[in-house]
């Protein structure tokens, strides 16, 4: 079905609906449960894939928001990435590559658009004492803890396109796939730059997070050749460009500059888009075949695990997580319990993207329980 709406990357008006989509049961980037009726479109020019933003999806966001709770089982601390050297708070690996880049300079001015509650400022305070840092959100609700920063100066609660100033260093992550102009919103950015300034973006990358389709509230669904070619039509000149910084991530370092991204490939994404919701049915009704295992656990408190737990609700016993600050504590009325401390009958299924699953799977092979990791996902031409 080809709607009548502009693509978000590309601006063309050749949109799709992958209409087995409206079925899905959804989950929020907070990691709550949310219900089914979401509609997603892939692009026929270039491959965008994207929610439909219209009247619903705006309401919806607008309930979504109105009770947002970032990283609550972690009271407020980011999430942990799991590498070989032990677990790492998700904005140091990031400050760690911007610092590895070699591209900053001793002092700047630097803004954080879509700060949250300030995790990565804090982790750009530690880094980079001398420079002065800058926050924008939709409220001044983490003002309070952005003052307490030594070099934090001001919050700006106001469109992108209103702050005053330029800054050297303008970094967007993990907010510019809520926005409903994206485009518009690298292009604002475009206009902060100083002289010399990068833009650093961090985003979801669809064909590594195959669950970022079902948050309800993200409206853009990236891939590299996607993000480049929309950050190439604001304006932009991408200097880096990676879905390796971070696991499921596109870290992208760019500067405003004349650049022709070429088009990505259409069907790319429309068969990626296809694939993935079959691949979510799929792996909801293995889900739910497992469920009826007593007792039954989920592995993982966050975006996969809670969508989940919407759906199986009573069916799930516990959950198993390995980042310590979560383990032992109660979440959604469930015990979060180890991976040792599982009981020896409970089965624990793994709903993660499938070689994140195995790596999990294979680490939990000494623990008591039977822990099975996700299917494969074949990337398959839906046509």
């Amino acid at each position: 079905m080809t709607l009548r709406t502009n693509c978000l990357v590309c601006g063309q008006d050749a949109l799709q609906e992958i209409e087995a989509f409206r079925s899905l049961p959804r989950v929020t980037s907070d990691c709550k449960p949310y219900p089914s009726g979401g509609r997603l479109l892939a692009c026929e020019s270039c491959g965008g894939i994207q929610k439909l933003a219209d009247a619903d999806w705006f309401r919806e966001i607008d309930e979504i928001y109105g009770g947002y709770e970032i990283y609550k089982l972690s009271d407020g601390d980011e999430q942990l990435i799991f590498t070989d050297a032990g677990p790492v708070p998700r904005s140091q690996r990031l400050v760690d590559f911007l610092k590895q880049t070699g591209e900053l300079q001793e002092s700047g001015r630097l803004i954080d658009i879509g700060c949250g509650n300030g995790a990565a400022l804090a982790r750009y305070s530690r880094a980079l004492p001398k420079w002065e840092l800058y926050g924008s959100e939709l409220s001044d609700r983490a003002l309070p803890e952005l003052r307490s920063l030594p070099n934090f100066v001001d919050l700006y609660c106001m469109p992108t396109g209103d702050i005053p100033g330029k800054f050297e260093l303008v970094s967007m992550i993990h907010s510019l796939e809520h926005m409903p102009s994206p485009g518009k919103a690298l292009e604002d950015v475009v206009r902060l730059l100083g002289e010399g300034g990068k833009l650093f973006v961090e985003v979801p990358d669809v064909e590594t997070s195959p669950f970022d389709i079902l948050v309800a509230d993200h409206l853009s669904h990236f891939s590299r050749q996607t993000l480049a070619h929309l950050a190439s039509r604001a304006g932009l000149s991408v200097a880096h460009i990676s879905n390796s910084v971070l696991p499921k991530e596109i870290t992208i370092l760019a500067a405003a500059g004349d650049s022709k991204a070429s088009v990505p490939v259409a069907q790319t994404g429309i068969d990626l888009a296809g694939s993935t919701v079959r691949w979510l049915g799929e792996l909801l009704e293995l889900a739910r075949q497992l469920a009826k295992s007593d007792p039954f656990g989920i592995f993982g408190t966050s975006i996969s695990g809670m969508w989940l737990f919407g759906e199986l609700g009573d069916k799930v016993s516990f959950f198993v997580d390995e980042d310590p600050k979560r383990i032992g504590r109660t979440h959604a009325g469930r015990p979060v319990l180890r991976p040792a401390d599982v009981p020896p009958s409970a089965t624990v299924f793994i709903p993660l993207a499938p070689a994140i699953a195995s790596r999990v799977a294979g680490r939990c092979v000494d623990a008591p329980a039977r822990f099975v990791p996700s299917p494969p996902f074949e990337k398959a031409s839906t046509r």
